[in-house]
């Protein structure tokens, strides 16, 4: 009978010890209590930035020569941020809209003297700096992102924050956007984007746990960098399209969705590249198409946005299809107003002369005398239309242009034409080859153009000759000569 009571004692005390190690396992009511203050603090913790200005602008005037300065410049902007923190880290992150370039720049470090951030902890406030170059102004538009972490200040005393109860180890992080725009003697408006308020809400980062707090995707917004894309008629265009609110390869519910409004114009390309989506496609072969472009995100929210693509055709070209040496020659390559064009003139492979502008200008010389050049223009790098020929030529010889009766029956005033770079050069001599004429005379103050085009390569010489017996006819025959010994046809005459 022992032995089964030692047996039914030893089971009622690892009972005991069962009940004692539950107790021990329950969580302490002060504890649970701490757990909801630091959920109740981080919820309470916040971090914003706020600019000054949403738009910052430099305007540009070009004036009658072409040269550019600037005629105003909005060139800082106060971020000023409101939360209680210490290491606070900033930076700016400026995206060019018109090409997806981003550029990242800190305090004290910049890799381009175009934009400058300095912090003001004293003020609670950051400083982002814009100094435009004249040298290399052109238009364009960025996107300004300030974004900013600290580590939240931990009070002391009775009338101790919110910040008190924050678990070590967290961060607090903000941003906000503003937009920057040169715009150069009003010829294109900025490009508008949308920002959805001055100041974004916080997002707390927990450095030392892998705990992660639920975060809300924030406001949805798409927009194209360019509302009208102008090129050639069936060039391949491009725009892209940037994006608040959804990261394009996670946040998305499939490739946007795309629909051409006017002429068929074939598929439009659609890719991504972090937060842009690039779309490309065709040119219709006259007049405009309009894009529109619909993206879903995973929550089911849809945006909408639009753009047009307008066609040019290559218009004609007035060139030179003659041209001589020394001669400076410039004309219209009537390129159209689009982006990345290009008129050139060529000697084979060798470039002659180039122009982005409305005017190209060129001089051949002597040694060029024989060759064909080209006239061409590009788009985007290729070829348009069909190169024109340019042919380079030596100036022609002189031409006796008339002979008529002088101030008396004995004097004749014979006119030549002789063609030179200017009227100082290459001009020309009378020579009487036979018959009863004498005293070759060079009338002064007559020489002139010979027409009123421009550049002008041909002048008019005016000579006086004189008959020698006056009781024969007064016949002769004269040839005129050039500086380089070229002749003109000779003249007879026998009135």
């Amino acid at each position: 009978m022992s032995a089964p009571q030692r047996k039914r004692r030893r089971v009622e005390i690892y009972f005991v010890l069962y009940l004692v190690a539950l107790v021990l396992l329950m969580p302490d009511r002060m504890d649970q209590q701490d757990a909801n203050v630091d959920t109740q603090a981080i919820v309470n913790a916040r971090l914003e930035f706020s600019p000054d200005r949403m738009r910052l602008t430099c305007n540009i005037e070009r004036d009658s020569a072409g040269m550019m300065r600037i005629e105003s410049l909005d060139s800082l902007n106060v971020i000023r941020y409101t939360g209680t923190v210490t290491d606070l880290e900033v930076s700016a992150r400026i995206e060019e809209v018109e090409t997806g370039q981003i550029l990242t720049v800190q305090p004290g470090s910049s890799p381009t003297p175009l934009f400058a951030l300095e912090h003001e902890p004293q003020r609670n406030a950051v400083v982002f700096r814009w100094n435009p170059s004249v040298d290399q102004i052109a238009i364009h538009t960025y996107r300004v992102t300030i974004s900013g972490s600290g580590v939240p200040v931990q009070s002391n005393g009775a009338n101790s924050s919110d910040y008190d109860e924050i678990p070590t180890g967290l961060r607090m992080t903000g941003s906000t956007q503003f937009v920057l725009t040169t715009q150069v003697n009003n010829e294109q408006a900025p490009t508008i984007i949308t920002i959805a308020g001055g100041r974004d809400t916080l997002v707390l980062r927990d450095t030392s746990q892998q705990s992660q707090f639920a975060q809300t995707l924030g406001e949805f917004w798409i927009e194209p960098a360019r509302d009208v894309v102008t090129t050639v008629s069936q060039r391949t265009w491009t725009n892209r399209l940037s994006i608040g609110g959804a990261d394009p390869s996670r946040d998305l519910v499939g490739l946007p969705v795309v629909r051409v409004i006017g002429e068929q114009i074939g598929d439009v390309q659609r890719s991504t590249d972090q937060r842009t989506i690039l779309l490309s496609g065709r040119a219709p072969r006259t007049g405009s198409v309009t894009v529109e472009v619909r993206v879903t995100r995973r929550d089911g929210q849809t945006r909408t946005t639009s753009f047009v693509v307008t066609a040019h055709a290559m218009p004609a070209v007035n060139a030179p299809d003659v041209v001589f040496p020394g001669i400076d020659y410039q004309f219209d390559p009537r390129l159209p107003s689009i982006e990345n064009v290009r008129a050139v003139i060529r000697d084979g492979d060798r470039e002659i002369a180039s122009t982005t502008e409305s005017v190209i200008r060129f001089r051949v010389a002597s040694r060029d005398t024989g060759r064909t050049f080209t006239f061409e223009r590009f788009v985007d790098g290729v070829r348009e239309g069909v190169p024109q020929p340019i042919l380079v030529r030596n100036f022609p010889a002189p031409i006796i242009r008339s002979v008529d009766r002088g101030s008396d029956a004995r004097k004749k005033i014979i006119v030549v034409q002789f063609y030179a770079a200017d009227r100082s050069s290459n001009r020309p001599r009378l020579r009487v080859l036979d018959g009863n004429a004498a005293d070759v005379k060079r009338l002064a103050g007559n020489l002139r153009a010979a027409s009123s085009e421009r550049p002008t390569v041909s002048w008019l010489e005016t000579f006086e000759i004189t008959q020698r017996d006056a009781s024969r006819p007064f016949t002769f025959r004269v040839q005129a000569f050039d500086d380089r010994g070229v002749s003109s046809a000779p003249w007879v005459e026998d009135n």
